[in-house]
């Protein structure tokens, strides 16, 4: 790897080429998707309002919160397990116990979305130092003399090494700018379950 064929790619991230699709308002946020900090419940539940509801959920409601909201349980064993729940209740149940477990189901998919977007946050920071470093390095090299062999040779060694690990990094960045929106369609699909019980 020579690693000057990647200077644009790092100057674009420093000049604000990659950051282009980071919120206006958030220099920390690296996807092209719309950066959503919480899903509202009037987003997605047509259900009563959950500020309706003023009781504690139940033991067994937040227990079955944390099963709906977990990604190792898929959609289809979550709905089959509302559908289960929802056959216990009686008519005059459902609004108020369907809507306790949609809020806390809401509630843990939330603070779950809340942990992974301080993560992406956290990983641009990381970006955009790695970035700044290998921009550096790459200034050292255009004022080192070319008969400095050894004192060059070891720079771009430091250099194509970052290089390598910003390229990674930014393949993995695809994934992650992904999973807030995989918890957004679950919160929906999760809703639309719940709701579907109610007259």
């Amino acid at each position: 790897m020579t690693g000057w064929r990647h200077l644009p790619l790092v100057v674009a991230v420093l000049t604000g080429g990659a950051a282009a699709a980071m919120a206006a308002d958030d220099t920390d946020w690296p996807c092209a998707q719309r950066l959503v900090p919480a899903i509202s419940a009037s987003m997605i539940w047509v259900g009563p309002p959950v500020d309706s509801v003023n009781r504690e959920a139940s033991p067994a409601i937040r227990q079955m919160a944390e099963e709906l909201a977990a990604r190792r349980v898929t959609l289809d064993e979550a709905k089959v397990q509302v559908d289960a729940f929802a056959g216990t209740l009686a008519d005059e149940q459902k609004g108020e116990q369907l809507t306790l477990l949609f809020a806390r189901t809401l509630e843990i998919i939330n603070r779950d979305r809340t942990s992974i977007i301080q993560g992406i946050r956290k990983y641009a920071r990381g970006e955009r130092a790695l970035a700044e470093a290998i921009a550096e390095k790459n200034q050292r090299l255009a004022a080192l003399p070319a008969d400095q062999v050894v004192a060059r040779d070891a720079l771009i060694a430091e250099r194509d090494w970052d290089i390598r690990i910003y390229d990674d990094r930014r393949k993995s960045l695809t994934y992650l700018c992904d999973q807030p929106v995989v918890l957004e369609q679950r919160a929906f699909a999760l809703a639309r379950a719940i709701a579907g019980h109610l007259e």
